[in-house]
C-alpha cells in the first residue's frame, strides 16, 4: 500500500489505519470495495434530475463511507451538503458537485493507482 499515494489523494492513512486496528489489509480491502459504491454516482444523479431528497440520501452516504475511510476533502464537502439540503439549501449543496467531483476523482485515482 503506498500511504504517500493515497496521501497525496485526500487520504489521511494514519487516522483510517487507526480506525481499523493498524491493519493495512483491512483498509485496503474497504479502499477496492469503495471504488464499486455508487452513493457519489447518485448524488451527481440527483443534481441532474434537480431532486433534493435523493441528494441527500447519497451525500449522507457518501458522508459515511468517506467519514469511515478518513477521506478528508469528501468527507468535509460531503458533510456541508447534508447541513445545506437539510437547511433548504439545495441550489447551495448543488453548487458543490464540481469541488466535490474533483475531490472525489483524487481519492479515486489515488486508490487506483495503489493497484489495490
Amino acid at each position: 500500500m503506498r500511504h504517500d499515494v493515497l496521501t497525496a489523494g485526500g487520504i489521511d492513512v494514519d487516522d483510517a489505519l487507526g480506525r481499523l486496528m493498524g491493519s493495512e489489509k483491512l483498509l485496503a480491502r474497504l479502499l477496492g470495495k469503495f471504488l464499486d459504491d455508487t452513493s457519489y454516482q447518485r448524488f451527481l444523479d440527483a443534481v441532474a434530475a434537480d431532486d433534493a431528497e435523493a441528494g441527500l440520501e447519497a451525500a449522507h452516504a457518501l458522508k459515511g463511507v468517506s467519514g469511515n475511510l478518513s477521506m478528508v476533502r469528501v468527507h468535509e464537502l460531503t458533510t456541508r451538503a447534508c447541513e445545506l439540503i437539510r437547511a433548504g439549501d439545495w441550489p447551495a449543496a448543488r453548487g458543490l458537485a464540481d469541488e466535490l467531483g474533483s475531490a472525489y476523482s483524487s481519492v479515486k485515482a489515488a486508490i487506483e493507482a495503489c493497484e489495490l
